[in-house]
């Protein structure tokens, strides 16, 4: 996931989208291209008697459909975080799903947590009873950045330490 930093007058606003290097066109490409060599192969050996290959080359050609349409789907996700000084705006889109929270920048706080029994941190908005988790697809270094830039304008943020870890 990339994560694109942009000052601007009114405040700073954060952009993370996944990493997609194939187009819509590109994917068509390559879903055409591996059909018509799987397609040949299954046909060739179909037609000296082992037509069991062909369903098995059908399998495959749908896995393979199925996976480049649920990127395409994706590649439009994203993640906007829009501060300003007198509102904290996130909005994102997953799929088809689109969501927008608001938040006044001196009432939120920041969390930066490791759930037990997770390998991954994550990174918690909380103001007025709501709470929503920011950079989702972030890794963890994407995310104590982001959460390092926030915590001028939030407050502190530390991660909480778990029962039994280490320091």
């Amino acid at each position: 996931m990339s994560l694109v930093v942009a000052h601007t007058p009114e405040g700073r606003t954060w952009i993370a989208r996944p990493n997609c290097s194939l187009s819509a066109s590109e994917r068509k490409l390559v879903f055409a291209v591996t059909a018509s060599v799987s397609g040949t192969i299954a046909l060739a050996f179909s037609y000296f008697g082992a037509w069991p290959v062909m369903p098995f080359t059908g399998i495959e050609l749908a896995l393979l459909w199925y996976a480049l349409r649920h990127v395409g789907l994706s590649a439009n996700d994203f993640e906007k975080i829009v501060l300003e000084s007198e509102r904290l705006t996130i909005e994102s889109r997953c799929g088809t799903l689109v969501e927008r929270h608001e938040f006044h920048p001196f009432w939120a706080h920041l969390r930066y947590v490791r759930p037990q029994g997770h390998h991954h941190h994550r990174l918690l908005l909380r103001s007025h009873g709501r709470e929503i988790e920011l950079g989702r697809a972030l890794t963890d270094e994407q995310k104590m950045m982001l959460a390092g830039e926030l915590k001028t304008n939030l407050g502190v943020v530390q991660p909480e330490k778990l029962p039994g870890e280490r320091s």
